[in-house]
């Protein structure tokens, strides 16, 4: 079946606040699609289910945490009152973050290399939150909510407030959850790019920066290129200004 193309304005008509989150119910299958030009972050609540991802399985529970990017085709089956949490956001939300958010490894991995790789790729890894972690989570999902629901002045500051400190939270802990993944490409170029962060004043070759990722400079050079829109030596620059 070919996957539905889903926008972001179908979700919110607001358009100078391109920004979306709902608690959603399933009992039953979920449609193939995939979006045209937003990015979503869900958190499985409750309940269980098989959500293919380009045609991969995986069997989701409480407290696992996928972000798709767009172009991304996915669907639920098997559905067991499936409860989760959808945050929809265009990519441009990412960039307005404080300049430390780059030095978590968590973040690139999570938020930029992997959504981007896995538009012509296999989805590879999530994350799966532990108890303590599942209800941090859910307190700034709740919060976030129900600020975005109402009508209080700074609403929108307030909203975006929730969601920097949410993706901070998952960015670490999915570094925690990654120590273990040496042998994953994305999370090795995403430490080498927290790295470049953490050390904006020191210089680097390109050939340093494919022996921390294990990859050759081509493969580094062209991966990076690829997510980030730019090249190493360029992104070096803007880090400094």
């Amino acid at each position: 079946m070919k996957p539905e193309p889903m926008y972001l304005h179908y979700f919110t008509s607001e358009r100078i606040f391109p920004f979306f989150i709902q608690y959603g119910h399933h009992d039953r299958d979920h449609k193939w699609h995939y979006h045209a030009d937003f990015y979503e972050l869900m958190i499985v609540m409750d309940g269980t289910a098989k959500q293919q991802i380009n045609h991969q399985n995986y069997y989701i529970k409480r407290g696992d945490v996928f972000v798709f990017g767009e172009g991304v085709s996915h669907n639920f089956e098997d559905v067991r009152d499936l409860h989760i949490c959808n945050i929809m956001f265009q990519p441009s939300a990412l960039t307005d973050r404080y300049h430390d958010l780059g030095q978590i490894s968590g973040y690139h991995d999570l938020f930029i290399i992997e959504p981007y790789l896995s538009q012509n790729d296999k989805f590879q890894h999530y994350l799966k939150l532990r108890f303590r972690q599942f209800d941090e989570v859910s307190s700034l999902i709740r919060k976030m909510y129900e600020e975005y629901n109402s009508d209080r002045p700074g609403r929108r500051t307030m909203v975006m407030a929730y969601f920097q400190m949410l993706i901070t939270y998952l960015s670490r802990c999915y570094g925690e959850q990654s120590q273990d993944q040496e042998d994953k490409t994305s999370m090795r170029i995403a430490r080498s790019v927290s790295c470049l962060e953490q050390n904006f004043r020191d210089d680097f070759s390109i050939k340093e920066l494919a022996e921390m990722s294990y990859v050759s400079e081509r493969h580094f050079l062209r991966q990076f290129s690829e997510v980030y829109h730019t090249t190493p030596h360029q992104y070096l620059i803007k880090l400094r200004l």
